[in-house]
Order: C-alpha cells, then structure tokens, then sequence
C-alpha cells in the first residue's frame, strides 16, 4: 500500500467510526462539536488559514483584520458544523431536511419544469451546500449533482454515499456529455458549482477583484439543451436552521457571437455570486484556491528613500510581468499577465522604532497575520496606511526595509522576494533572496540567487550606430568613501581630448564643489548635461546609454556601476573604492564586464577601446532571474 491508500484506509474507518458516534448524539451536541472542530481547524491548519485570511484581504481592502479575522472565525465553524451534519445524515435523512432547510421560491423549479425545460441550480461553496441539493430532493425532485472525483477512493465513496441517502443522483467528472445533456432534455435537475478554478480551460471574468478562471459548462449545457439556470444560496441561520434561496431563472445574452456570449453569461453570473458573497462573507469557502489560475498579481514595492534601492526594486518587479507571462504560457492559459505596481516608502518614527522593528521581524511567523501591531506602532501612521495592503508579492531592498518585508509576506501569505543581504538570520523567511556576488559572503542556500551585479531597470536597445559618444556618470561622496575634486577634474580633462561627443551626469549625491567644476569645464563642451541636484531629468541616464558607446562610471556606487554594464556599452570606472566594493569591482574585471582606470589615464583607456573596438560582454543575471521567478510563481 502507498502513502495515500493508508491515509484513505485510515480516514475511511475515522470518518465511519465518528459518524456512528455522531449519529448517538443529540442534534444541539452535534453542531457544539461542529463548531469546536471549526475552531481547531483554524487554529491548526495554518496553511489554509492562511489562504483564507489573504482571500479576505484582497476581496475586501476595505475591511481591517480585526473585521476579516471574525469572518474566518465564523466561516471555520459554519464549514465544521456543516461536516458534522452530513456525517449525521443517516440518522436525520429527510425529516430533518425537511424541518431545518427552508427552501424559498421553491416554485420557480416546478414553473420552468412546466415549461418543458430541464434546470440547472447553480451553486457555490456557500451556507452548507451539501445539504441544499439534498434538501430539494428530499422534496420529491430528483437531482443529479455534478462533483469532481476527490483524491482518497474510500473516502470520495462514503462521501457520495451520504449525498445520495435523500435520493440524489452522483454525476462525477468524466460523465459523459451526451448523458448530462440527455438528463436536461428530459426535463432534467441538474446541480453544479460554479466557484471552482477552472484552469486553462476557463474563461477568465472578474470575481472580488481579480480575474478567476470559470468553468463554461453551466453555460455551455443550457445553451445546448434550453435549460434554465436557477442560482440557488444556501444559508446557516444561527446553529441548525438553514435557508435556500432560489433566484429566477437567468437570462442569457444571445447576440450570435458565441465567445462573447459566453464570457458575458459567466459574467454575469459571477457578479450575482459576488453580490451574495459580499452581503454574506462568512458563509463563502474563503480557503480554497479560487484564483490558483488567475493572470493577475499585485506586487508591493517597498522604498527605503534610497533611489539605487528603489530601482533595483522595480527592476525585479517589472520582470514579474514576463515571469509571469511564461507561467500563464506553460500552463496552457492564453491570457495576458496584469502585473500591478505599487511602491510604498516605509517611514519609521524614529531610530528607536527602526531597530525594535528589526528585533521583531526576527521572531516574525505564520502567527503574525492579521495583527501588524508591531508596524504600526513602529511605522509613522501615514507610511503604515500606505503598506498595509494586500500584495501578492512583497520585493525590497535596503536594510530599513527587511522587516517590514518580513511582516507583510506573512499577512499577506505573499511571495516575499529581499535584494541584498537581509541580516539577523532572517534569510529563511523569505521566498527569494537576490544577492549580487559582493554581498555573498557564504555558501548560497536554496533560496538564494547570486548575480553578479544588482538588478537593474536599464535595457540594452542594441549598438547602433558604431561611431557614437561617450558617457560619464559621476557620483558622489559614500560610505568609506570620499570622490575627490582633483580626480574628477583629471578625468573631465581627459574625455575633453577623446573627441567624441559627451554626455554627462551627476548624481544627488554629487557636491557642490564637484557639480560647479563639471558645469564649469563641460557646460559648452557636452552634448548633454544633467545636474542631478538641480534638475534631475527622468530617463536621462537610459538616454546617456543609449548614446553612448563607451560610459565612464566613478567607483562608490555598485547600482550605478550595474546599470552601465546592463546597458551592453563599454564600461571604464575611474578611482579606486573601499572593501567589498573594490572586490566587487575587481571580480567584474576579471570577467571581462568592466576596465578599471586611474583619473589621469581615462583618455589613453577609452582611446584603447574605440580603437580597437572589442564586443562588450553581456551579462545573463536577468535570465537567472526571470528563471528563479517563474517557479517562485
């Protein structure tokens, strides 16, 4: 015997063995154990929970967590009351279908019979919708329900057992079609659900904010026969009473466009479901997959006030949207990803704050959804308001922004992707992390990407024209390190006698100092001038790149240095920087990415390269990238 015919075996004698004892009990203990079951549930089966809190969350941004954790409260203990009522059905049978199901509009079934039509009742995971179909056959209808075949053998069978107690016809997948369509041209009832992912085969519509993949059969069979397609709503009332809404038969648009038709039909019928859903949160199926298949993702960005962190940030962010895309693509879905962009700057109210949250984060977990108490007594309440949204994917970058990370891929039961190093032992917890070579100072773990420059949101449009001109980017003064006027007045010296045309810029970090020399001595001189600190021009870096055949870079900043290798031009830097940043450059050099230069050598250096015209190397971090990002998704 394998792995899941001993669970079968051994769930098949719980489930039979619990059954008869329920069976023994009176109806009010019954339902007090259901709802106990239910709170275990919630408290034990955290991965779960944790789906359905995160459902919650992106259904309803309105709502606070205190507001969506009473919701789940109530919806574990709905979903166990409802268990222990099927597995008490062979004592109860119809008469307690009878006394506890109120069925409403019950004569909207016999008007569309009547009329010569089969019925399809339309059903979500909704109420205990177990008992709904069984309540109308329990009626004198006879009901054929449609169900897909679960995993454990014993199990599914038992399952069906109970379902066909009151009269019920099981109808499981592989059913052939000709059979279903024959049953609703003889006037035939017909129960399907309609909430479940559909996979590629779905037609994608739009269900509490996101696209949800539907199944088109409902649709596609009452199309086929005249059926009519009656949405029902099973309800729990206090502990034991039920109600059964049964809507009026839906109108189908009919225009002769049959694609059209169809996904408007589907349309249609989820915005009813949505509707009751909203009006009734706490009777939905919040914890299973519905939008498994959906081609949406909202990634959340955090900002650190740093522009080099912002950027590589977004640089793996918008390669979400191709990740993404290649996911949908090997699954067979033809839709077009939708990746949504959100950046938040996370704001501490002070250094004390800053390191009480980091503290924190190290003992951040599962149990921390739905609280985020420590943020926002951290955080200042603007920045708070601003991150405490649903996201699929939380991407940072910069060390204030780690912790804040941390407690949001946890609430959000997101994809937590961290560029750099973490620290504090917080790499496990997250799902990627991104760490250029000079920051890998151990052996990678599994969750671990190493790339040989930062991300970057620089593209390479290709070469052009050969006989192009020469960059120069200039930083500015950083950690142990000090960018001195002298070396930036030998290396503008020296590009002046290139004779190529220049374009230059500065950075924010940039002195005043440095920014007067360079306007000073190239102003007249340069195709084009960028003072960062007094207009810093968007996209004039790109633009630099694109222009330019070689880009000279000062030493301090490994982003900006990554940028100009991304740009597929030749790169010289100038200077010399300290500690892991002179390794790093120095291991670039080595592979052939980047020349280095002292000041005074920048002509000669540059003159060497458009002379002899070497093909610059590329570099494959984005493809190592996009590869981890497509299973991370």
């Amino acid at each position: 015997m394998n792995k899941d015919s001993i669970i079968d075996f051994l769930g098949f004698v719980l489930v039979k063995v619990f059954s008869a004892i329920l069976c023994c009990m009176p109806l009010g203990a019954v339902l007090w154990i259901g709802r106990r079951g239910g709170d275990l549930a919630r408290l034990v089966n955290v991965k779960r929970r944790s789906i359905a809190y995160a459902n919650l969350k992106s259904a309803f941004p309105e709502k606070g967590s205190r507001e969506i954790k009473e919701i789940l409260k109530s919806h574990y203990r709905n979903l166990g009351s409802s268990v222990v009522e099927l597995l008490k059905l062979p004592v109860m049978g119809k008469k307690y279908l009878n006394t506890h199901v109120r069925i409403e509009n019950f004569d909207r079934i016999n008007d569309v019979i009547e009329k010569g039509k089969g019925i399809i009742l339309l059903a979500a995971h909704f109420g205990n919708w177990e008992i709904a179909s069984l309540a109308v056959s329990a009626r004198g209808k006879n009901i054929s329900i449609f169900v897909r075949k679960q995993k454990y053998v014993r199990l599914n069978r038992l399952l069906n057992q109970y379902r066909e107690m009151s009269g019920c016809n099981v109808i499981t997948k592989g059913f052939s079609i000709r059979d279903m369509i024959g049953i609703l041209r003889d006037k035939g009832v017909v129960a399907m659900l309609v909430d479940q992912d559909a996979g590629a085969k779905g037609v994608f519509v739009d269900f509490l904010n996101r696209p949800a993949s539907t199944a088109q059969g409902p649709i596609s069979f009452a199309v086929k026969t005249g059926a009519a397609i009656l949405p029902t709503f099973p309800r729990r009332l206090g502990c034991a009473e039920h109600v059964l809404e049964i809507d009026e038969p839906l109108k189908l648009i009919n225009t002769g466009n049959k694609e059209e038709d169809l996904k408007a039909n589907l349309r249609n019928v989820t915005n009813i479901f949505e509707d009751r859903i909203k009006r009734f949160p706490d009777q939905w199926l919040w914890s299973h997959k519905r939008w498994k298949s959906s081609p949406q993702r909202t990634v959340l960005v955090l900002d650190d006030g740093k522009a080099g962190h912002l950027n590589q940030a977004l640089a793996v962010a918008e390669m979400v949207k191709e990740a993404l895309g290649s996911r949908l693509k090997a699954r067979g879905i033809k839709e077009q990803p939708i990746v949504k962009i959100k950046v938040a700057k996370v704001e501490f109210k002070n250094k004390l704050t800053r390191r009480l949250l980091d503290m924190a984060s190290f003992f951040a977990g599962k149990r921390c959804q739905g609280c985020l108490r420590c943020m926002k007594f951290c955080l200042k309440k603007e920045s708070f308001n601003e991150i405490k949204g649903y996201a699929d994917i939380v991407i940072s970058c910069g060390a204030s922004t780690v912790a804040a990370s941390t407690f949001l891929k946890y609430e959000n039961n997101a994809k937590g992707i961290v560029i750099m190093k973490p620290g504090l032992g917080r790499s496990r917890k997250f799902d990627l992390v991104i760490l250029p070579r000079h920051d890998a100072s151990q052996k990678p773990k599994s969750n671990m990407l190493i790339t040989e420059i930062a991300p970057n949101r620089v593209r390479d449009k290709g070469h052009g024209t050969r006989d192009m001109g020469v960059g120069l980017l200039v930083g500015g003064d950083a950690k142990n390190f000090k960018l001195k006027k002298e070396d930036v007045e030998k290396v503008v010296d020296g590009v002046l006698k290139i004779g190529r045309d220049l374009f230059v810029s500065t950075s924010r970090r940039t002195s005043p100092e440095i920014d007067g020399l360079i306007k000073e001595k190239l102003g007249e001189k340069c195709k084009s001038l960028v003072i960062a600190n007094e207009n810093n021009k968007q996209g004039a870096v790109q633009e630099i790149f694109d222009k330019s055949e070689v880009i000279i870079v000062s030493p301090e900043s490994i982003s900006m240095i990554s940028e100009a290798v991304s740009s597929g031009r030749h790169v010289v830097v100038f200077g010399k920087a300290e500690g892991k940043y002179n390794q790093a450059i120095a291991n670039l050099e080595v592979q052939g990415y980047i020349k280095t230069s002292t000041s005074d050598k920048i002509c000669d250096t540059v003159k060497q390269i458009l002379t002899e015209k070497p093909e610059a190397k590329k570099l494959e971090d984005k493809e190592k990238i996009l590869k981890r990002l497509i299973s991370l998704i």
